[in-house]
């Protein structure tokens, strides 16, 4: 009797695999594509050479269209695109700074301070003390019109809280009386209107139209 032969299942490619690339394409066309413009402006501002921005953009386009299955609808689409897209800018940019460096002992402390906090959410994501980091220049600025009880709200509904969450969060510090989430709802609409008001769908500034009295 010979040796028995154990037959392997064939390895799928899932980068080529027809259902994937039908998936991934419809999801990339639906959340990705209608904010293209926004993301080059985001790489552009974030890339540490302005030679680099169009290479860049092409990573964080491809970096898009391979974890566009991770999205989480239910969370806001902008505080996720200003995420992947700075950390893949700042992979990128470090990638080619490592290649370009003829000195490769350098020890893990070296760049330790550009690691990426995994310890503090913070550090990670959005929230009420990071936001300067994660917005371009022009959303940065019509944010710091807000009063920062309807900031705050804004940013921590767009880094994925609840309504009751935000008013459990602003009560906790002294921002609201009771934990009322009516009251949350009235400072997000303001803090909205501004936005909507200041900045193009792109997130860029445009000539001021509302009444700053009613938000600052």
């Amino acid at each position: 009797m010979g040796p028995q032969v154990h037959s392997e299942e064939p390895v799928i490619d899932i980068e080529r695999d027809p259902e994937v690339i039908a998936r991934r394409t419809e999801l990339f066309n639906k959340y990705i594509l209608p904010f293209s413009n926004m993301i080059f402006k985001l790489v552009a501002e974030y890339s540490n050479d302005t030679n680099n921005v169009q290479e860049n953009y092409s990573d964080v386009m491809i970096n898009f269209y391979r974890r566009v299955e991770t999205y989480d609808p239910s969370r806001p689409i902008h505080t996720w695109i200003h995420i992947c897209t700075k950390r893949q800018v700042w992979a990128c940019d470090k990638r080619r700074q490592q290649h370009n460096n003829k000195d490769f002992d350098n020890d893990i402390e070296d760049y330790e301070d550009e690691l990426i906090d995994d310890e503090h959410v913070s550090g990670n994501v959005l929230g009420v003390d990071n936001w300067r980091e994660l917005y371009i220049p022009d959303i940065v600025e019509v944010l710091e019109e807000l009063k920062p009880r309807h900031r705050d709200a804004l940013i921590l509904q767009e880094a994925g809280y609840s309504l009751k969450e935000i008013a459990e969060i602003e009560y906790a510090k002294g921002s609201l009386k009771t934990p009322n989430m009516e009251t949350i709802k009235s400072r997000l609409r303001l803090a909205r209107k501004h936005l909507k008001d200041n900045l193009t769908r792109d997130g860029q500034r445009i000539p001021r139209q509302t009444d700053t009295e009613d938000v600052l």
